[in-house]
């Protein structure tokens, strides 16, 4: 852990617009299995279905497909016991996900209840009851926060942050960068993804004629910059936090900036000491502060202990912090502790709340309301 997650727990007593945008559940659910069968020759009873293949499906008219699967099929019956649903909810509920909420509860009842009703999948209460009080198992969850930035620095951010990590990252796009183990296959654990929404959202045939509801999000997204912490399995269940019912009492905010922080993204981009603040340093750490603006990492300077004590001595007494591996320039133009602070993380609008383009935080049993979406095209 590097300091300065004991300021922004502090912070993250205050309500936070960190939002959830994509989850993967899997949840009790009997009934006939939605995809093609497949079927394993048993001696005593001949050919009896094993498994069934996953489908898509927009449970929403006009709304974002979810990947569905019927999980846990009966040989003997035919029927499934679990359906598994990934699937971005505020795509699906509200078209977009600029922004969104961070009650899981309420996002996963919604999208079970949404892709039941659109598969005609007549659910039996006590799998209901399930759903209600969160035995509903999650097996990856992505936090999103939209941060304050000038559109002029995003790039230039997002370098730093290239700069700043020689492995363990992939950059296909020049506004997008994901840090996790560098392959293409997934770290099973965590992932941090940081990107210009705003670019993304220009490449989208939709927003390339938008609507008035569509301008209005482009004008949100121009001078910010959005970080994408994804949780998986393993560290699902590292944080004890594989069922819905475990994240009622979470502090969603609180989860992403401990997960965003071990990446270091804020000492991508930092300042050169002062003589005043060099005079402070004992001889010892004004060598190591010397030696790693020329070159010289301070892992290769010290063993792992004496490393961190040197390192933490020096950022307690100057704020900087000579783990980086990007060395400091003059005068930055930005303070990436600031951009990348709870106080920066931007709020829902106020025009987007209590409109049909932000789904409610509360409140379940969505799926038979009709919405009109013309105002958004």
């Amino acid at each position: 852990m590097i300091p300065i997650e004991a300021a922004v727990a502090r912070q993250c007593s205050k309500p936070v617009n960190i939002h959830i945008d994509k989850i993967r559940i899997q949840a009790p659910c009997y009934h006939r299995p939605t995809g093609r069968l497949a079927y394993f020759d048993e001696d005593a009873f001949g050919m009896v279905p094993v498994a069934a293949s996953p489908n898509q499906k927009a449970l929403k008219d006009g709304g974002k497909r979810a990947y569905i699967h019927s999980k846990d099929v009966n040989g003997r019956t035919g029927m499934a016991n679990m359906i598994e649903i990934h699937c971005c909810p505020p795509l699906v509920l509200q078209r977009h996900n600029v922004f969104g909420h961070q009650n899981l509860q309420t996002y996963a009842y919604n999208i079970l209840d949404l892709a039941t009703a659109r598969l005609g999948i007549d659910v039996r209460e006590e799998d209901r009851d399930e759903w209600r009080r969160g035995a509903v198992g999650l097996t990856e969850i992505h936090l999103t926060g939209n941060f304050g930035c000038p559109h002029s620095a995003i790039l230039p951010v997002i370098q730093a942050v290239d700069d700043n990590n020689s492995a363990g990252k992939r950059r296909k796009l020049r506004t997008w960068i994901t840090l996790d183990n560098g392959t293409e296959r997934n770290s099973t654990f965590y992932g941090l993804t940081i990107y210009g929404k705003h670019a993304e959202l220009k490449n989208k045939a939709a927003f390339r004629s938008p609507g008035p509801v569509r301008k209005k999000l482009l004008a949100e997204t121009y001078n910010a910059i959005r970080a994408e912490v994804k949780i998986r399995s393993d560290g699902l269940k590292h944080m004890n936090l594989g069922y819905v019912s475990r994240w009622n009492n979470v502090d969603v905010s609180a989860v992403f900036f401990e997960i965003f922080n071990k990446y270091e993204v804020a000492y991508a981009v930092q300042r050169l000491l002062t003589e005043d603040e060099l005079q402070s340093l004992t001889r010892a750490e004004r060598t190591a502060y010397t030696l790693w603006l020329l070159g010289t990492d301070i892992e290769d300077q010290y063993k792992r202990t004496g490393a961190w004590r040197i390192t933490k001595s020096i950022y307690d007494k100057t704020g900087i912090w000579v783990k980086s591996k990007k060395r400091p320039v003059a005068v930055p133009d930005l303070d990436l502790r600031e951009v990348f602070s709870p106080k920066n993380v931007l709020p829902v609008p106020d025009w987007l709340l209590g409109t049909e383009f932000y789904s409610k935080s509360r409140g379940y049993g969505i799926g038979a309301v009709p919405v009109d979406w013309s105002d958004i095209d």
